[in-house]
């Protein structure tokens, strides 16, 4: 089974007459346009789009997590090299 339940007639709403569509001269859009045209709408949130954004983030490469977090432990991360590196890349983000 599909899980889908039919379509009792009981349940369907009034049939009325179906119109051409809007009067000349008027211009409709959003949901009332796509209504009377016979046309499906699809609106997507602000968080359906965030998370759609978050699942294409790579994972955690946690061999270099381990290996920073060891270097960090043991003073050896912190050279001017990187610092100045990190620096150059935090200008290039704010410019």
């Amino acid at each position: 089974m599909t899980g889908i339940s039919p379509i009792e007639s009981q349940t369907a709403g009034r049939v009325g007459r179906v119109s051409d569509g809007p009067r000349r001269g008027t211009v409709e859009t959003g949901p009332e346009q796509a209504r009377r045209s016979g046309e499906d709408r699809v609106e997507v949130s602000d968080m359906a789009r965030y998370l759609a954004k978050l699942r294409d983030v790579p994972g955690v490469r946690q061999e270099l997590v381990d290996r920073v977090r060891s270097e960090i432990e043991s003073g050896a991360y912190e050279s001017p090299e990187k610092i100045e590196k990190a620096i150059d890349e935090l200008v290039e983000d704010l410019i």
